[in-house]
Formats: C-alpha cells, sequence, structure tokens
C-alpha cells in the first residue's frame, strides 16, 4: 500500500532514458497520476524495471503556458497490458527546468507590484 497520496493528472510527459552518458533515448508519453514518492506513466513502448530515467512533466495552464518539472528516478513496474504503463519511484523532488526559474520569478515579482 502507498504511505502517499497520487493525483490523477493528464498532460504530457517526456521521459529521458540513459544507459551511458553518451547514449540517451526519449520517450513521450501522458502523465496518468503523481504524488510525492512517484508517477504512473503511459508511453508508447516499454521501459524496463530498474532502469534509470529523467521525468519531464509539461503543466500547462488555464493560458497555455508550459510548466516542465524535472524529477529523477527508477522504473519500478512495467504494465503492458491493455496499454503500456510503467511506475517511476522517485529520488528526490522534483525541480523547476532552469528556463521555468525565470518565468516563476517574474510572475511573482509582477503579483508583488500588483498587491501594492
Amino acid at each position: 500500500m502507498r504511505a502517499a497520496k497520487r493525483f490523477e493528472i493528464r498532460c504530457p510527459v517526456t521521459i529521458a532514458l540513459s544507459s551511458r552518458p553518451k547514449d540517451k533515448t526519449e520517450v513521450a508519453g501522458v502523465l496518468c497520476d503523481i504524488g510525492v514518492g512517484g508517477a504512473r506513466v503511459a508511453l508508447d513502448k516499454p521501459v524496463q524495471p530498474g532502469t534509470k530515467v529523467t521525468l519531464f512533466v509539461h503543466f500547462q495552464d488555464v493560458e497555455n503556458k508550459v510548466t516542465t518539472i524535472r524529477f529523477e528516478g527508477a522504473v519500478q513496474r512495467l504494465k503492458t497490458e491493455p496499454r503500456c504503463e510503467i511506475a517511476v519511484g522517485f529520488k528526490g523532488s522534483g525541480r523547476f527546468q532552469p528556463s521555468q526559474i525565470g518565468d516563476l520569478y517574474a510572475t511573482r515579482t509582477a503579483g508583488l507590484k500588483n498587491a501594492s
């Protein structure tokens, strides 16, 4: 049984697989659910349990702006029927992509100016 609650969120994801530093492969998918310790993702092709991955979750707001958060982790489970899904366990917390930090700061600064 899972200790942390998972939230159903559907948004695009990219998974970077890396068996060696110069050998990176990216797989596109859809986030099914996410929680503090991990996520479940639907993919077009299987990724084997134990594979180290970087999960990029592309959240989109009502104004169609995309915020990408990166999670490091490893595939814990693979399900192939009725569709291919993997469970990714996170190692640490998510991080905003560097280009997103500036956007977050600008939004926060604008909000503080408007509150004055």
